[in-house]
């Protein structure tokens, strides 16, 4: 598994797949949360929302940089395409830790916050959450699930919204609004921490129908 996980974070370092959505991210940062005074929470509540963007488009990203080929080469070697899209999950998670810890500093170096230990932690749960959610997604939106890239990009782009707007589909939107409440950092940790397993559960739904969909078209 060990070796696995090597090629694959390999593989993608060398496709530099990941620079887009991680400039774009780096981007979002500077627009959205540069000298803000506000509530630090209200600052994370934007890192949210560009951690589930940058996160889908990662994933699609990461997922899709082997080719058919070469996949099926990996396949089998592995012998489990189920291993396969695990590591290649946590590849992805492993490229979502610097966009987290960024998401979690930027707006307090270039800022003015009170800042406390429950702020950190509350914003980093809803981070995670988040970045959990955008994998799930960027999951089901990959080469693996829907081979046309133009209505793969229409379908994640759909979903994003979805999850913004609908408040019962996923996660996204109650971490939102728990982040603007104007609670507490204790008040808010609990709903939050039960909303990032809740993201949790969401991604390993999502691996498991990836898996079920992308063995039937192999």
């Amino acid at each position: 598994m060990s070796a696995l996980y090597r090629y694959l974070l390999t593989s993608v370092l060398l496709s530099q797949r990941y620079l887009p959505p991680t400039l774009i991210f780096l981007a979002a940062m500077a627009v959205g949360t540069t000298s803000d005074n506000g509530p630090l929470q209200s600052s994370y509540s934007f890192c949210v929302l560009a951690m589930l963007v940058c996160t889908t488009w990662l994933t699609v990203s990461i997922v899709n940089h082997e080719d058919p080929t070469q996949r099926k080469i990996t396949l089998v070697m592995i012998g489990s395409s189920l291993r396969v899209l695990t590591m290649t999950v946590a590849v992805v998670i492993t490229w979502c830790v610097p966009l987290l810890l960024i998401g979690l500093v930027y707006p307090i170096v270039t800022g003015k916050h009170v800042v406390t230990a429950g702020d950190l932690a509350v914003g980093a749960a809803a981070q995670l959450g988040a970045a959990m959610t955008g994998v799930a997604i960027g999951l089901l939106c990959s080469r693996l699930v829907i081979p046309r890239i133009g209505v793969a990009m229409l379908t994640a782009a759909a979903a994003i919204l979805a999850v913004l707007l609908l408040r019962w589909i996923s996660p996204i939107r109650p971490i939102m609004t728990v982040l603007s409440d104007e609670k507490t950092a204790g008040a808010n940790a609990v709903p939050l921490t039960l909303l990032a397993v809740l993201s949790a559960i969401l991604l390993a739904a999502a691996v498991l129908a990836t898996k079920l969909l992308a063995d039937r078209k192999e």
